[in-house]
């Protein structure tokens, strides 16, 4: 009776050991966990925002009416000449976002050469009129609506610039040269083609109203309006923002 049990025993012993790997360790039991790995941080991401100090340049072209009339010393009128010419600048500003709305300032200078000419006769008196704007800048508020990287606005404010007025009359000169101050108003469309760039269009309404102008005698008449049209385009740079940005939508 013994003898049977030693020997189940046996058996389920050598069945036991039968289940186990030849040439098992406790270095196969026991296997060490493997090191933690760290993913690397995401970069940095801007918001897809306007506000901000940005900086550029533009060009464009100055146009004008031919209905503006000139005071001539008869008392009689004349005509204003086709004002046209180009001229080329830079901008600086800042912008200030809430929601979709973006509102801000910004100044501008621009060169060139916007000049209007005209001739005519009054009774046996004939007469020749040119103006010029040789350079001219804006300080304007800003007032738009964003929805993801296009920009609408309107703008207005203070404008100045350096105006020269000359009229012959009867072989008398009346002239003016002198910085002009008057008022500025427009509107525009900009697009980001990336965080830190945008293109922009812009038109702008500029008039310096009127000014009498001088002969040598001292005599004086009134001159014609100096005002034109200017419509621009413009490259923008914003300052502090970063090539990783989100998604333009």
């Amino acid at each position: 009776m013994h003898t049977v049990r030693y020997r189940s025993l046996c058996l389920a012993l050598l069945g036991a050991a039968a289940t186990v790997p030849l040439g098992a360790n406790a270095a196969d039991i026991y296997r060490a966990p493997a090191p933690a790995t760290y993913a690397p941080l995401p970069p940095i991401v801007q918001p897809n925002t306007w506000a901000g100090f940005y900086l550029g340049i533009n060009g464009g072209y100055g146009w004008g009416a031919d209905d503006d009339s000139i005071n001539l010393p008869s008392g009689a009128t004349g005509t204003r000449g086709d004002v046209e010419g180009g001229f080329g600048g830079g901008q600086i500003g800042y912008n200030f976002q809430s929601g979709n709305f973006v509102y801000g300032l910004e100044t501008d200078i621009q060169a060139g050469r916007i000049t209007g000419k005209s001739s005519g006769l009054d009774g046996n008196d004939a007469y020749t009129s040119r103006d010029t704007t040789d350079w001219f800048g804006t300080l304007r508020a800003r007032l738009g609506y964003a929805f993801g990287n296009t920009l609408l606005f309107g703008t207005g404010g203070f404008a100045y610039g350096g105006v020269n007025q000359k009229l012959n009359y009867a072989d008398v000169l009346f002239d003016n040269n002198d910085t002009r101050t008057g008022w500025t108003a427009g509107g525009g469309i900009e697009y980001k083609v990336s965080q830190n760039w945008s293109l922009k269009g812009e038109y702008q309404y500029v008039d310096f109203g009127k000014e009498d102008l001088f002969s040598a005698a001292g005599t004086s008449i009134e001159g014609p309006e100096t005002s034109f049209h200017a419509a621009k385009i413009g490259l923008n740079y914003r300052l502090g923002s970063s090539s990783s940005y989100e998604p333009l939508k």
